[in-house]
């Protein structure tokens, strides 16, 4: 009997001890199907991140202020005005060590030479690009310089004028150091500037970006505007008939060995332009359907082999926003990429944002996993007034910008 109780005994703690096994595998499968699915519903969220539909009619009127928490507003109208807010907002000029080197004088009546001049804005130049008329300065524009106090470049220039800008209209800058630039066409123009550039460097940059500089393509081009202004890559140009035979002269300097990067479709830079590009070096096409997913496709890419390329694919990154309608202003706020934060330039039709920026911007969104002191921050400057781009657009990109909680929400703070 005692055998017995005890066999029935040993059995039954048997089962229990299996019974206990089963339930914690069956809890550990459950939690992994729970990570799973929580990860699975992460990724869906940030795939179908949808623009929001519920607005508030009222939130625009009696604005006092321009900015919010993460956006920065140049709130101009024209280029020569944005280009003085920007030129205030990056060079204080309280000191030495934060004055410019030179200022970048360039016309309101050339987009494709205020474009390829932006390669100066870094180097030799450490300074603004300041738009005016080729034939008289504005007062505007005569007081930013004289209040930017320009310190000199290496060769002692402090005012560089870039384009067929009127003899008599510069002698107003009698009392700085002025060089030109000049050129009949954008080809000649670029290289031009790609030659100043060289001659101060020291070398030619073996990276170049091809954009077209027929008016059609435009906003195909105009993403390129902020790289060179940070980087040392020139924009040169292409049109309609195939390659300039400046831009070739430019590509020669090269050896051969130039790494080419197009910037826009097919519909900017024909196939037949990129096959006979090849003759100069490597070639890679950057683009996008239409204008806006031209310039995320830009911000977004990276050759790992040359390190071109903004590469912005992870939070933490400053991002400056322009209209289509507008793109002259996109290029006064080049320097935006320069100093501080760094931003590549995002288009926005007609002032809107879209789908596909909004996705972007989810795919680069911001979490805090403890403190959201500790970061990563993005932060976005508009450049136009509201007409430009509405309040209502400022604050669906302050929401998208913001750092929030990895567990949801705001938690936290």
């Amino acid at each position: 009997m005692k055998m017995k109780s005890g066999f029935l005994f040993v059995m039954l703690l048997f089962v229990l001890v299996l019974a206990a096994c089963q339930n914690s595998g069956s809890n550990q499968g459950n939690g992994h199907d729970d990570h799973q699915m929580k990860e699975h519903s992460d990724a869906e969220k940030k795939t179908t991140a949808s623009l929001p539909s519920d607005f508030n009619k009222q939130a625009a009127e009696g604005l006092i202020v321009k900015n919010t928490k993460n956006t920065t507003r140049l709130d101009a109208k024209t280029p020569e005005e944005l280009s003085i807010k920007t030129s205030q907002t990056i060079w204080p000029a309280t000191h030495k060590q934060n004055r410019p080197g030179a200022v970048i004088l360039v016309s309101k009546d050339s987009w494709q030479t205020a474009l390829a001049a932006a390669d100066l804005i870094h180097h030799p130049n450490n300074g603004p690009v300041l738009f005016t008329d080729t034939d008289q300065l504005s007062l505007n524009v005569q007081n930013e310089i004289k209040r930017l106090s320009p310190l000199g470049t290496s060769d002692g220039t402090q005012i560089l004028a870039v384009g067929n800008f009127d003899k008599q209209a510069l002698k107003v800058l009698k009392s700085y150091k002025v060089k030109q630039l000049t050129g009949e066409k954008p080809a000649e123009i670029a290289e031009k500037i790609d030659e100043e550039y060289a001659s101060s460097a020291g070398e030619y940059p073996k990276s170049v970006i091809i954009g077209s500089s027929e008016d059609r393509a435009e906003l195909y081009t105009l993403p390129s505007v902020n790289w060179i202004a940070h980087m040392p890559e020139p924009l040169l140009y292409i049109d309609n008939q195939g390659i300039p035979e400046a831009t070739a002269q430019a590509l020669k300097k090269r050896d051969g060995k130039a790494n080419i990067y197009i910037l826009g479709p097919a519909a900017a830079v024909s196939e037949k332009t990129e096959k006979a590009l090849k003759e100069y070096g490597t070639v890679k096409r950057i683009s996008g359907n239409d204008p806006v997913t031209n310039s995320i496709a830009f911000a977004k890419f990276k050759d790992q082999d040359t390190d071109f390329g903004w590469g912005v694919t992870d939070p933490g990154h400053g991002l400056s926003f322009a209209s289509t309608a507008k793109p002259e202003l996109a290029l006064a706020g080049a320097p935006f990429s320069h100093l501080g934060k760094h931003a590549p330039l995002l288009l926005l039709k007609d002032g809107q944002a879209d789908q596909s920026v909004y996705s972007y911007l989810a795919d680069i969104e911001p979490f805090f996993e403890k403190h959201p002191q500790d970061g990563p921050y993005n932060h976005g400057f508009i450049l136009g007034s509201e007409d430009d781009i509405s309040f209502q657009t400022q604050g669906i990109l302050d929401d998208i910008l913001e750092i929030k909680s990895k567990d949801g929400g705001h938690s936290g703070h």
